[in-house]
């Protein structure tokens, strides 16, 4: 007798009679989110402390004339709801960072900069930068009670700290533009990356963000890092891409994909099995794989989920994105994604945003 075992976004397991049925592999699913509001949508980056605590945040209101309203979103382990920040004027929410439930660190932009904190009943919100003339936010990492911010400021990018006594403080700041950081209680680094305008950028913080130097990395001309994860100490991953940044679909088409890893002495560059795209999303698995996220223009409208196993990396795709109609000076493909872990299980997280203009959106995506 042939039995088939169907699953929504699942693999096709097939047994016969009398022989031990096969695990189904798991799959990329798109998942049923909440309305974030009318327009132009987008999720930027996703996180999560837990099976039962995840968070993803972006924007949504946005147009060609307008810049957008700040959307964060909740996974209280059975559904998503909205868990937005109070205040009209925040527009981006850019990167978010959970250590637990009562412990959840937001950034983004609007009129100034602004930081957020979710102590588990509501947003206690920050200008970390003032005014925030010439100053964006770009990404927060929460390890051990201590979040680390980064971003720019008049054309240097700058980390910043923050404890209980001080308050922010600028922990670090260099020439060019810091778009990630990645921090570990455990270790006692923290890692930020960016770009310098013309190469890639990397700076490491070590003995708990007192001491702070610029680490080389490959030169790779017009490389972007837009991601960087440390799995242990000595082990570290940065991706992005090589290519202009203007908004321009034929520039944006051009770029390709890089992914680099620290393996505690030097930065070298990994090979990626994709000659057009960008990477976007970090993480690593309950076992320690690594697993980034992105796009591959050969596959535009899929999310692309690029994993190191045996030593390289190796491609895979989800499920094809339902994009609304777009125009066509805007971007036909997804734009930029984020993954993450689900601590206390094998599963995982993706969030994209897709398209451009007016019909920009945002999907949401699980695996395991």
């Amino acid at each position: 007798m042939l039995r088939l075992l169907l699953g929504v976004g699942t693999a096709v397991a097939v047994t016969l009679a009398g022989q031990p049925a096969q695990a189904a592999a798991p799959a990329w699913r798109i998942v049923k989110g909440v309305d974030i509001g009318e327009s132009a949508t987008a999720l930027l980056d996703v996180a999560a402390s837990g099976t039962r605590d995840a968070w993803a945040a972006g924007y949504a209101c946005s147009a060609e004339d307008r810049e957008g309203c700040a959307a964060i979103i909740r996974w209280n382990g059975s559904r998503w709801s909205k868990a937005n920040p109070p205040g009209a004027d925040l527009e981006h929410v850019e990167g978010v960072s959970a250590a637990s439930p009562t412990d959840v660190w937001a950034v983004g932009n609007g009129t100034a900069p602004w930081a957020g904190h979710w102590t588990g009943s509501r947003w206690t919100g920050y200008k970390p930068l003032g005014s925030g003339a010439e100053s964006r936010l770009a990404d927060v990492a929460v390890s051990g009670g201590r979040p680390w911010l980064v971003g720019t400021v008049k054309g240097s990018g700058v980390v910043l700290g923050w404890n209980r006594d001080k308050g922010f403080y600028r922990a670090h700041s260099l020439p060019g533009k810091l778009e990630a950081v990645t921090s570990r209680a455990g270790t006692g680094e923290i890692w930020a990356v960016g770009s310098t305008g013309t190469q890639p950028l990397i700076v490491r913080g070590t003995d708990g963000g007192r001491t702070w130097k610029l680490t080389p990395a490959p030169s790779i001309p017009d490389g972007h890092l837009t991601r960087v994860w440390q799995v242990a100490g000595g082990d570290v991953w940065a991706v992005g891409y090589a290519g202009k940044t203007s908004y321009d679909h034929k520039d944006f088409l051009a770029s390709r994909p890089i992914a680099l890893h620290y393996d505690g002495r030097s930065w070298r560059q990994v090979a990626v099995p994709v000659a057009r795209g960008r990477l976007t999303g970090l993480t690593s698995d309950a076992a320690g794989t690594v697993w980034a996220s992105g796009v591959d223009f050969a596959h535009g409208r899929r999310i692309m989920f690029l994993r190191y196993a045996g030593d390289r990396l190796t491609a895979s795709y989800g499920p094809e994105l339902p994009l609304r109609e777009q125009r066509e000076y805007d971007h036909q493909t997804v734009t930029r994604t984020s993954i993450t872990r689900i601590p206390g299980s094998s599963g995982l997280w993706a969030v994209a945003a897709a398209g451009g203009g007016d019909f920009e959106s945002h999907f949401l995506l699980t695996y395991g």
